[in-house]
């Protein structure tokens, strides 16, 4: 009996050993490395590229309004928010796990985001059309669709619940992305060697910047395709305010591949077996490791915290800073996501192409600014004061920049709308027709005489080429009307992108300077809390409300909703009066501008009268003299 407990004993210590070995080279620090940058790549394509593309396309389908569609966007960020702060409690029991379960969870939420269309979404072009753009002509007896109680009941409930099903969408995702950037990070530095460390993240970095740039050109690829991946209904192409995109694809692949990814995590053990050489190597180039810690409540850390948070709080510096972030955080968000939809709208481009150019001036912009950035602060050897008043003057200068989205394209000529209405079309209907055209559930725009009607019927044509999808004999002649609004002739176009890649390029050339304002300008005891204080406060209040704010100015400058023949119901926005689109955007823009620049040179007068010291004894930096003013370099 011993000999046999025994022989079972070395077995399992055995069986124990391979299980470890075998660990040892399937989870292996580069392993993981891969896996988190997969996640990084997935997290940052969705949310940074594929949602702020689409937007738009889903205000089309769905018919939602930009004030309503915003929420889309900002329940994200309160997620994320409200999500890391019991990541960053629990998610230190088991990292990679924990990690695993939040890119599922995005990926869940993802696949939700594309469901919405395969549930909610309408195979017509618009509301009440048969699927094709001969269906609203201008006829003897026309058969007018009027929709029954049951249809309006089944059109809002749909709306309604495609709305609340992007809604859960938004939230899951925003959940699931919380861990990436907090356990997803301290991993990687507990088992990836110290002296390579930084390369890694700068890689990390690199694929976090790129990963935009391949959601904005795949979306504009999905974008080209009709939504249901199938022939369009004759007559519909890209270029009509009807058309909706296959933009669900973009999330089908997040999701698979969030799935993907966060299954091979699970897998992973709570600690690799190198991450005790990396704590060993770290102690011997004296570098701070992370300590085994005691099992704590909430509570606990709560109670913990609160000094931290009246220390920092009670720093008039970091107040300043934080509020004047609110500022910044609220006109980034709003911009990310509604450029497109100015893009679009202004220069009468494609959905497709507003997804392109946004792409193509939003990444090589903010990328340069951040690469200059980091510079600056390398090679003048920057400090937190002097950052921050980098950061002021850049202000200034973003304010000038901003000035340039002024540039805008004159507005179509929309007959009855923003343009007389024409009385030779009108008597033509009347007498022709014999019957009331489609209302404004209706939007099949046609260009006649540089004047855009709402319908082919409104322009009292007759009949209709299916070769050439012109329409002809309108307006109670022989004229002919083309399909889609008419052409402004602008060519602000090039230079709006040039301009709007300055100004990005100095939007984000103080993001290496908010890092080191926050470390410098608190105590380091207060580092962790100030920045997570700082990442909470600008998402709740600034990156949440941003597209709201902006996309209620959007919805004042619409000239021409889409309202349901059920009733007074809004739906989208069809045409926009392009000055007051853009004047709204840049006073929204210029507000929030000025009053974070105002907030960081009174943090910066501060922080001098202070005496430019950290609130650690003694000063950051040599070059402050007694007077506490700093020398001129």
């Amino acid at each position: 009996m011993g000999l046999s407990r025994v022989s079972e004993s070395e077995s399992e210590s055995t069986a124990a050993v391979t299980d470890i070995r075998k660990k040892r080279r399937i989870f292996t620090p580069l392993f993981y490395f891969f896996l988190w940058c997969g996640c990084i790549f997935c997290q940052s394509m969705l949310v940074s590229g594929f949602l702020n593309v689409v937007l738009t396309t889903i205000q089309v389908e769905f018919q939602l309004s930009s004030a309503k569609a915003s929420l889309i966007p900002s329940n994200y960020d309160i997620a994320a928010a409200v999500a890391v702060l019991f990541v960053a409690h629990f998610g230190s029991l088991h990292k990679p796990r924990t990690l695993g379960l939040g890119i599922i969870t995005m990926g869940a939420g993802s696949l939700i985001f594309a469901l919405t269309h395969f549930i909610f979404g309408s195979d017509n072009i618009v509301a009440g059309a048969g699927g094709s753009l001969k269906t609203h002509l201008c006829e003897i007896a026309p058969k007018l669709d009027v929709e029954s109680d049951a249809d309006c009941l089944e059109e809002t409930m749909g709306n309604s619940g495609a709305y609340i099903l992007l809604t859960v969408g938004s939230v899951l995702i925003g959940i699931g992305a919380s861990p990436v950037y907090t356990v997803g990070t301290t991993f990687c530095d507990e088992i990836l060697p110290p002296q390579k460390v930084s390369v890694f993240f700068g890689v990390s970095y690199a694929i976090s910047a790129i990963a935009p740039a391949v959601g904005f050109i795949l979306g504009g690829m999905f974008l080209l395709v009709y939504k249901t991946l199938g022939e369009p209904p004759q007559g519909l192409t890209a270029e009509n305010a009807n058309w909706v995109g296959a933009w669900w694809l973009g999330f089908l692949i997040a999701a698979f591949l969030g799935f993907v990814f966060g299954s091979i995590l699970l897998l992973f053990p709570s600690q690799i077996p190198e991450s005790e050489e990396v704590k060993q190597k770290k102690l011997e180039l004296n570098i701070q490791v992370e300590n085994a810690k005691e099992d704590k409540t909430f509570v606990d850390l709560l109670k913990e915290m609160l000094p931290l948070l009246k220390g920092i709080m009670l720093n008039p510096v970091y107040v300043l800073y934080i509020l004047g972030g609110i500022s910044d955080s609220m006109l980034i968000s709003a911009f990310s996501a509604w450029l497109p939809k100015m893009i679009e709208s202004q220069f009468g481009v494609t959905s497709s192409m507003a997804a392109y150019l946004f792409g193509g001036v939003t990444v090589p912009g903010a990328a340069g600014g951040i690469f200059v950035s980091g510079l600056i602060v390398k090679w003048r050897k920057l400090d937190g004061l002097q950052c921050l008043k980098w950061q002021a003057f850049i202000g200034l200068i973003c304010i000038v920049s901003q000035l340039t989205c002024l540039i805008h394209c004159p507005s179509i000529r929309l007959d009855g709308f923003n343009s007389h209405l024409n009385q030779t079309c009108r008597a033509a209907v009347n007498s022709t027709c014999q019957a009331v055209c489609p209302g404004r559930d209706v939007y099949e725009p046609v260009c006649l005489e540089g004047v855009t009607y709402t319908s082919p019927c409104a322009a009292a044509c007759t009949d209709f080429n299916t070769s050439t999808t012109d329409f002809y004999n309108c307006c109670g002649s022989a004229a002919i009307a083309t399909t889609g609004t008419c052409d402004t002739n602008c060519e602000w176009l090039i230079p709006f992108v040039i301009c709007l890649m300055i100004m990005m390029f100095f939007t984000f050339l103080t993001n290496v300077f908010s890092l080191t304002v926050i470390l410098r300008c608190v105590k380091d005891s207060e580092r962790v809390v100030a920045i997570s204080v700082q990442s909470i406060m600008c998402r709740v209040f600034g990156a949440f409300p941003g597209p709201i704010i902006l996309g209620a100015f959007i919805d004042k400058a619409c000239i021409l909703w889409n309202t349901s023949s059920c009733g007074d119901r809004k739906g989208a926005c069809q045409e926009y009066n392009n000055s007051e689109l853009m004047t709204a955007a840049v006073s929204m823009a210029m507000i929030a501008r000025i009053i974070g620049t105002i907030l960081y040179f009174l943090g910066w007068r501060l922080w001098i009268r202070r005496g430019g010291t950290s609130p650690d004894d003694g000063p950051r930096y040599d070059s402050v003299p007694a007077t506490g003013k700093p020398e001129s370099r």
